[in-house]
């Protein structure tokens, strides 16, 4: 059983009970789509595009403009594929990253896709090249694109994952080439006012999920917040996790690989969030000659 050592500081129990959410099931569907691509500014005109369809996704594509909606989570990628992290070999975007964020909250506004009062900036990320003489000498970097991305907020908790965010992709002129959206719609509340259990409580069944392993699993980080899946995540509630960061060292401390575990939040879950790791199955031994 894997050692388990607390480096980090564990957050308090949250004294706010909270609510689990079912989810509605995506709408992803040519029309639903058509629509979507209007609000992106495309013409969304059948006759000028191309609609293409796999299990997975529809993608709506008008000239260098492209939209994707994925089936499983109804989120959506939107590239503009002649400007998105295109480099013209002068531009270099100085730009702040409240001034970057308060773009990316006004394009969303302007596109209305969902009320500033539930989403909060959370970070910007530079897109920089460099470039230098064959000597190596007047090495110069510029940034060519910034990536603003806007977290979700489900009754005032921030939601944590792959999920819940807006991205959005600024060019060298300050305008938006790409937008990214994992932002699945709320249903009914499944539960509400559920108290939250302590994140040891929730360390607990880390300890329980990595009994087969061995070796130290340090934790460095842990997070509270919803928990929205990924692109290709089907996922039927949106509930409260803890969020467990940390490093998984083997015993002799030679292999270390970053580890993310998460644990449900509330005294009444929904499930597991986390899936169980999967059982190695018996190596047959090879006979002998």
């Amino acid at each position: 059983m894997a050692e388990i050592k607390v480096t980090g500081k564990l957050i308090p129990t949250p004294r706010k009970a909270a609510n689990i959410y079912r989810l509605k099931t995506p709408n992803v569907t040519e029309r639903a789509l058509r629509t979507l691509a209007k609000q992106m500014g495309m013409t969304a005109d059948a006759k000028s595009a191309t609609l293409c369809s796999s299990a997975d996704m529809l993608i709506w594509s008008e000239g260098h403009l492209e939209l994707t909606a994925y089936r499983a989570s109804g989120a959506i990628r939107f590239v503009d594929r002649s400007r998105w992290q295109i480099d013209d070999r002068k531009s270099n975007l100085k730009i702040q990253d409240g001034i970057a964020s308060r773009l990316a909250l006004d394009l969303v506004k302007k596109m209305k896709l969902f009320p500033a009062r539930e989403m909060q900036f959370l970070k910007a990320a530079r897109l920089n090249v460099g470039e230098a003489t064959r000597a190596g000498k007047e090495a110069t970097e510029r940034t060519i694109d910034v990536a603003v991305a806007l977290q979700r907020l489900v009754d005032k908790i921030p939601v944590d994952g792959p999920g819940g965010k807006i991205i959005v992709y600024l060019d060298a002129q300050r305008s938006m080439s790409g937008l990214e959206i994992i932002w699945r719609q709320l249903g009914a509340a499944y539960r509400r006012n559920v108290p939250c259990r302590s994140p040891e409580a929730a360390l607990r069944d880390l300890a329980a999920h990595y009994r087969s392993k061995e070796g130290i699993i340090e934790i460095e980080n842990v997070r509270f917040g919803y928990f929205e899946e990924g692109w290709k995540g089907s996922q039927q509630y949106l509930q409260p996790a803890y969020i467990f960061f940390g490093v998984l060292s083997s015993p002799d401390g030679t292999v270390r690989k970053r580890m993310i575990y998460v644990a449900t939040a509330l005294t009444k879950p929904v499930g597991r969030i986390t899936p169980p790791l999967k059982r190695k199955l018996p190596q047959r031994s090879r006979p002998t000659r």
